[in-house]
């Protein structure tokens, strides 16, 4: 079994957040589940919603690349300057080794971008 390298990339958009990966990459075996957190900080003074959207790059290691818990998934509320940790855990399929195309992938990048929900607080 070949080891694949996964890379984390975190990006805002339109969200007053600060939002980084515990660590830029991790490598791990087909097959493998892995845990990874990322921190998420509100830097504003009033609460706010936000949804991250998520690409797996090269486009081929898509189909190979499964979320078994993900921050993801669901809105995420911060209270006015709260910084909480949150989970995603994943694994390459081990069928990657058998596709002609996608078994030379050595490296595989995450991306997430939060953007502000359409579930936005109501104010005061």
């Amino acid at each position: 079994r070949k080891p694949v390298t996964v890379r984390f990339d975190a990006n805002v958009n339109g969200l007053p957040w600060r939002f980084e990966a515990e660590t830029s990459s991790v490598t791990l075996l087909p097959g493998e589940v892995r845990t990874v957190y990322y921190k998420l900080t509100n830097t504003s003074d009033r609460e706010t919603v936000g949804i991250a959207n998520y690409g797996v790059s090269p486009d081929l290691a898509g189909g190979f690349f499964s979320k078994i818990q993900c921050f993801c998934f669901t809105d995420q509320t911060l209270q006015p300057g709260e910084t909480r940790e949150e989970a995603v855990v994943f694994f390459v399929d081990p069928a990657i080794e058998k596709s002609p195309d996608a078994r030379i992938i050595n490296t595989i990048t995450l991306s997430y971008t939060f953007f502000p929900s359409k579930t936005q607080p109501k104010p005061l």
